[in-house]
């Protein structure tokens, strides 16, 4: 398997659910040269959602929902109705999830990498939309959580692949983003007491194959998610 798992360190009730994710992600890559991690929000929320029922859990996407109550609020509807992107049932427990996707550029001469704090700004961004649907998610006695999937590439053009670059240098290329994704995510979670759960798979072949010339080629994939309980 190209794709090995880095770290999760979801709660237990998670945990299933977020492996078979990446799981499901390093299959199709092995036997179609292509990562569903890559793609829009909604294929990621889907095959989220299929791996929360092969864990035993249940999971629906799109649902329509009460997003958002304004009690007392004059010359505003009570509520108003949207999607919630994914509800998730664990344990028991239900939760609303908004989620999100985002791709970055990895290499040493980046501008948006892994290192850099975009990613940190789409979770304090998806945890802000979830935080607005609380009061509504009440009153059905579900819990808020948001999810941001993402993924890493490595452009053509980029430095580690040029023509004197080695699979070495790719693979600690990747190793050290993924190092400071993890800081940078440990320092968040302290923040926000410890509510906050990463989980990133990478590479484990480092050589660019011919037909992979020209293309973006997949170094990373993972998530990360703020869940309240």
């Amino acid at each position: 398997m190209s794709f090995e798992r880095d770290v999760n360190n979801f709660p237990a009730s998670w945990r299933g659910i977020v492996e078979k994710w990446s799981e499901f992600n390093a299959q199709y890559y092995d036997q179609n040269s292509d990562l569903p991690a890559w793609y829009v929000e909604n294929s990621n929320s889907a095959l989220f959602s299929a791996a929360a029922w092969v864990e035993g859990h249940q999971a629906l996407c799109e649902v329509d929902v009460d997003k958002k109550i304004y009690p007392g609020t004059p010359g505003r509807p009570a509520s108003y109705p949207g999607r919630m992107d994914i509800e998730l049932i664990v344990d028991e427990k239900i939760y609303w999830v908004e989620a999100k996707r985002r791709a970055f550029t990895l290499s040493r001469e980046s501008n948006y990498s892994f290192r850099h704090a975009f990613l940190a700004t789409s979770v304090n961004e998806a945890h802000a939309n979830a935080r607005q649907c609380r009061s509504a998610a009440k009153k059905i006695d579900a819990k808020m959580a948001s999810i941001v999937f993402f993924s890493g590439h490595i452009d053509p053009e980029a430095a580690e692949r040029e023509q004197n670059s080695t699979p070495q240098m790719r693979a600690e290329m990747v190793a050290k983003e993924i190092s400071l994704l993890r800081e940078n995510m440990r320092s968040m979670a302290k923040e926000m007491g410890g509510r906050l759960f990463h989980s990133v798979s990478s590479q484990r072949d480092y050589r660019i194959y011919k037909d992979w010339q020209g293309y973006y080629w997949p170094a990373a994939f993972g998530l990360v998610a703020v869940i309240d309980e």
